[in-house]
């Protein structure tokens, strides 16, 4: 089983932290995740159109030329089958656009969380 993975952040170690959380992930579970990487609204924005549809995306909700909410509205124009997650210090603050995410995750994350999560987004 082969998944498609972006992420998408402006802070560089958290990009670190959730590609190492993923490794493990990947050791633990043998499923073989492809990450791709973005830390702006536009890099994300390009992957999303340049590549085949992503099984999951996982977006901060603030971003220095804007926010998650562009992301995953390109992202549900391009696929629906994309899950998508929120990564936020203010869960509720994104609420009324819980019909754009699957999941609201809550910075900071701890490493368990963040598999539980990510399982739950790839549906494995």
């Amino acid at each position: 089983m082969k998944k498609r993975v972006l992420l998408i952040d402006d802070v560089e170690f958290n990009l670190e932290f959730e590609n190492s959380v993923i490794k493990t992930f990947i050791e633990e579970t043998g499923i073989i995740i492809e990450v791709d990487i973005a830390s702006t609204v536009k890099e994300g924005l390009e992957k999303i159109e340049k590549n085949t549809p992503y099984d999951a995306l996982i977006t901060d909700m603030n971003l220095p030329d804007g926010t998650g909410l562009e992301i995953a509205k390109a992202s549900l124009k391009k696929s629906e089958a994309t899950r998508r997650a929120a990564l936020t210090i203010y869960p509720s603050k994104y609420e009324h656009q819980r019909a754009f995410f699957d999941l609201f995750l809550r910075k900071p994350i701890m490493p368990e969380s963040f598999k539980e999560n990510l399982a739950r987004l790839l549906q494995v």
